[in-house]
């Protein structure tokens, strides 16, 4: 009996840990990408679409690398979950890119952005502080990249 209880724990550790890194994964390529997508939207279509493909680059790879190498146990699985998580939220937000630009694909991607922002809540423990929190970044980065695109 004691065995299975110590599996359960495991179990529930192991779900524990996917979940985190994923909201994690998500959360940071989620604020890479609106911040990317608001600071150059202002220099056009082009511009936007290699700017993300560099990201996807740099922070999909990145935040999956870091993932494994900061782990003791070198677990390639949650690496991947890390990697993609992070991947799919810099690329979706940038599809209305791929066939629209200016005004109009930004607030698209905005939108896309803030539908993922409460999946993410949502996901997060902690009740309505997490929504909070998830939606304050997401939201002063989006302005502060605003801004900054606006000055270039």
């Amino acid at each position: 009996m004691i065995l299975h209880c110590d599996e359960a724990k495991v179990s529930r550790g192991y779900r524990f840990s996917t979940l985190t890194t994923t909201i994690f994964g998500a959360s940071d390529g989620l604020v890479a990408s609106i911040a990317l997508i608001l600071a150059t939207m202002t220099h056009g279509r082009r511009v936007v679409l290699a700017a993300v493909i560099g990201l996807l680059i740099a922070e999909g790879l990145g935040m999956a690398a870091s993932q494994f190498l900061s782990d003791p146990r070198r677990n390639l699985r949650q690496a991947v979950i890390m990697g993609v998580a992070t991947s799919i939220t810099i690329v979706v937000p940038a599809v209305p890119w791929l066939f629209s630009s200016g005004n109009t694909a930004a607030v698209v991607s905005g939108v896309i952005a803030l539908i993922f922002a409460g999946l993410i809540s949502r996901a997060r423990p902690g009740g309505w502080s997490t929504w909070v929190q998830t939606y304050g970044v997401l939201i002063g980065v989006g302005a502060i990249a605003t801004v900054a695109g606006r000055l270039t």
